[in-house]
């Protein structure tokens, strides 16, 4: 593929999930059947489309390894995702989510075996750099939060996993059937969660309804599809870089949506992180 379209893409995937963390918010059910909802209606809208490749190319094997694998972590980051949205910040969540350039890189390389070249080196630490310039003025001015950046950690670290395994077990599939078995599995895994945790897999009142639309649609549909299918042409370290750029795009978009207004110390760490973002972009080689 070439060069000029990987980045229109990643440009596009960084708009569509930047949206995730808001439409999260207008949410009020369970983390489980927000996530829950989000791939299950994803799998629905693009399973015909999966049924037409499976009968056309006359496939015998469904649901591997690899698929298995992959919606379980997309599965259990979701989860965790949205409880971490509801629990602090859109700022903060976003900024924990935002350390997965420093996390994909020794798990694919752990998984896969691949490299950084030293520009995606330092940008990896310029990215940091910012990402901890925020964390420390985060822990300086308040404790509150600490719960639900914790587990936006954790979900960071799925979801670099997850964008490791896509990358992996992506190859040979048609995005479509790929994507929808994906899909599926992590829908059943958040199935379960919504269940034993909540007792029920929840719907919600009409703007729940209306956000969970607009999850099926732009960041999942149009982004996290988009994700796998560009994984088998781009590294995933690449694809990393997308998650700190949408930090700063989500905490803009919520000064005027829920009035969470950043103070002044976000700034430079936010500049710091789109600069590694920029730099990673510009210097990665696949």
């Amino acid at each position: 593929m070439p060069r000029s379209k990987i980045i229109f893409l990643w440009i596009v995937i960084t708009l569509l999930t930047s949206s995730a963390s808001i439409l999260t918010r207008y949410c009020n059910i369970s983390a489980a059947s927000i996530g829950f909802w989000r791939v299950f209606g994803a799998a629905i809208l693009i399973l015909p489309f999966a049924i037409w490749i499976i009968r056309k190319e006359n496939m015998r094997k469904f649901f591997t390894r690899g698929t298995l694998l992959a919606g379980l972590f997309l599965g259990a980051h979701f989860t965790t995702w949205c409880w971490g949205i509801q629990h602090t910040s859109i700022a903060n969540a976003c900024l924990f989510i935002g350390l997965q350039p420093l996390i994909t890189p020794f798990i694919a390389h752990y998984m896969i075996g691949e490299k950084l070249n030293k520009w995606e080196i330092l940008a990896v630490i310029i990215a940091i750099m910012g990402t901890l310039w925020l964390t420390v003025n985060q822990f300086n001015a308040s404790h509150s939060d600490i719960a639900g950046m914790a587990v936006t950690f954790i979900s960071a670290i799925l979801c670099s996993t997850y964008f490791v395994l896509s990358r992996k077990f992506r190859a040979g599939h048609h995005i479509f059937v790929f994507s929808t078995e994906v899909f599926f599995v992590a829908a059943f895994v958040q199935a379960i969660a919504a269940l034993l945790i909540y007792g029920s897999i929840e719907i919600g009142n009409t703007q729940s309804v209306l956000a969970l639309a607009g999850l099926v649609l732009l960041p999942t549909v149009g982004g996290h599809a988009l994700v796998m299918y560009l994984l088998k042409y781009a590294k995933p370290q690449l694809i990393s870089f997308s998650v700190p750029a949408q930090f700063v795009l989500a905490s803009l978009m919520a000064i005027p949506l829920f009035k969470e207004i950043p103070p002044m110390w976000f700034f430079p760490g936010a500049a710091l992180v789109i600069t590694g973002v920029v730099l990673g972009i510009a210097k990665s080689e696949g």
